[in-house]
């Protein structure tokens, strides 16, 4: 349940967003910590800095240092504006917006099986949207984005701040970690040595996914009431 300090924190991202004023979000410290440090670590800190003989080279530093966006109690929400032209800056831009949930990366560190739930999620919601239809994310430990048309960046950040925030994302995200949580119990009552390291290895994609009947959306109970 949110707190009124979470309350706050994610009206003041969401009010930013309105404005297209986005802050520097940086690299994600606690989580690269934990897939460096954590139990099940992924990473090392060449892999983070790419390190080589040659010097720094393209690394998840690079991709993250100058990462804009907005802050929010679950994570962040990165956007990037790049002209539709590459050849021509003052060509209508296109945008692309991503979602980082830190403490489900934190209990789950598998990005590339979060973003399968997520979108599948997203695609068997009652308020899936066709015209803004979902993607994965560029970034290394984003799970879903959403990307404009070339000129259509402010009805997609409408749609974003008004309409996928407040009715859809809680929603995906709460059903996300119910499953994640469901699928470790699991894994670990049947592992040997109680963790859930086997269920971190993607077989399969989707493999996070469960029956479409067995979704609980908060917000099928608001529609019925409707």
């Amino acid at each position: 349940m949110n707190t009124n300090r979470d309350m706050e924190v994610n009206e003041a991202a969401r009010n930013l967003l309105i404005s297209a004023c986005p802050v520097q979000l940086g690299m994600p410290a606690k989580l690269i910590r934990e897939l460096v440090h954590g139990k099940y670590s992924f990473l090392t800190a060449e892999d983070v800095c790419s390190l080589s003989k040659d010097g720094w080279g393209l690394s998840m530093l690079d991709e993250y240092l100058d990462k804009q966006g907005y802050v929010f109690s679950w994570g962040t929400l990165s956007e990037v504006a790049n002209p539709s032209d590459p050849d021509d800056d003052k060509s209508p831009a296109i945008f692309r917006f991503e979602f980082m949930p830190m403490e489900l990366l934190l209990a789950f560190p598998q990005s590339a099986q979060l973003e399968d739930l997520l979108m599948w999620l997203y695609r068997n919601h009652p308020l899936y949207y066709p015209e803004f239809d979902c993607d994965e994310g560029d970034e290394s430990w984003s799970v879903i984005s959403f990307q404009s048309e070339e000129g259509g960046g402010e009805t997609l950040r409408s749609w974003l701040a008004n309409v996928f925030l407040p009715l859809i994302w809680h929603d995906l995200l709460g059903e996300a970690t119910r499953i994640v949580q469901e699928k470790i119990k699991a894994a670990v009552a049947q592992s040997p040595d109680g963790s859930f390291h086997e269920l971190l290895v993607e077989h399969d994609r989707c493999q996070l996914c469960i029956d479409p009947a067995e979704l609980q959306f908060e917000v099928d109970a608001f529609l019925e009431e409707e």
